[in-house]
């Protein structure tokens, strides 16, 4: 599956490009950074992320089959209007407690998770929080 990330230079976007990176079921198709366009990934992360340069990408403006959208809180709902048909992935707190979005914590909502096309990430205390109990 093809992926486009939003917001890819910070430690999340980070981490979650080298994961991907590893997968042999995604291809990271493009990353978007406009404080940042033109930025090689490799020359900010190493060579264990993909080859490709940050781009200033507008919402809409690409048609990613899977959306990341690793940008603050508050940010995404523009980027979420222009992609109805991607599966997207928030990850920030945006969607969270929104029953239209399935909450990404596979230990808790693994079949759910199986099909989902709008997934909210789970925030690190949370995880640890629900995990523990």
């Amino acid at each position: 599956m093809k992926v486009g990330m939003v917001g890819a230079r910070g430690y999340v976007g980070e981490t979650l490009l080298r994961l991907l990176a590893a997968h042999p079921s995604f291809e990271v198709a493009w990353v978007s950074s406009s404080s940042q366009a033109g930025t090689s990934l490799r020359s900010l992360f190493g060579d264990d992320v993909p080859d490709l340069s940050l781009e200033a990408v507008a919402p809409g403006e690409r048609h990613p089959e899977v959306l990341v959208l690793a940008l603050p809180n508050d940010a995404s709902a523009e980027w979420v209007a222009a992609h109805p048909d991607a599966i997207t992935v928030d990850l920030s707190a945006d969607h969270r407690f929104d029953d239209s979005w399935t909450y990404g914590l596979p230990e808790r909502h693994r079949e759910a998770l199986r099909s989902a096309r709008r997934i909210a990430n789970p925030g690190c205390y949370a995880t640890a929080a629900q995990l523990a109990i």
